[in-house]
C-alpha cells in the first residue's frame, strides 16, 4: 500500500497523529515520506484531488463467498433482567384538614 493510504488510515484511527497533523501537517507528511504531489493534494483539501492519487491503486476488499454455516456453539440470548422492586413511598409529612378553634 502507498504511504498516503497509510497516513490517511493513521489519521482516521490515531488521535495523537490527528493532533500532530492539525498542528503541523507539513512535518507529518514529510515524516511519512509523501511526494510533493501528494502533499499538494492533501494541502488543497479537495477530495477529488486526493482520490485521484488512488486511481491506479488497487485497494484490497473483503470478499465473502458463502454463508459460513450455523454457529457450532449456539449462544442463547441472555435472560432478561427483572425489574427492580419499586421503592415504598415515604410517609407523607403533609398535614391536611387541620382546623384550629
Amino acid at each position: 500500500m502507498s504511504k498516503l493510504f497509510h497516513l490517511l488510515t493513521d489519521l482516521a484511527l490515531d488521535t495523537k497523529k490527528q493532533s500532530a497533523f492539525i498542528n503541523n501537517s507539513s512535518s507529518v507528511m514529510n515524516e511519512v515520506g509523501l511526494s510533493k504531489a501528494e502533499q499538494r493534494a492533501i494541502g488543497s483539501k479537495d477530495s477529488t484531488k486526493i482520490a485521484a492519487l488512488f486511481t491506479d491503486k488497487q485497494v484490497p476488499a473483503a470478499l465473502t463467498f458463502a454463508d459460513p454455516g450455523p454457529d457450532p456453539l449456539p449462544d442463547p440470548d441472555p435472560y432478561p433482567i427483572p425489574d427492580p422492586e419499586p421503592e415504598p413511598e415515604p410517609p407523607s409529612t403533609k398535614i391536611s384538614n387541620l382546623t384550629l378553634n
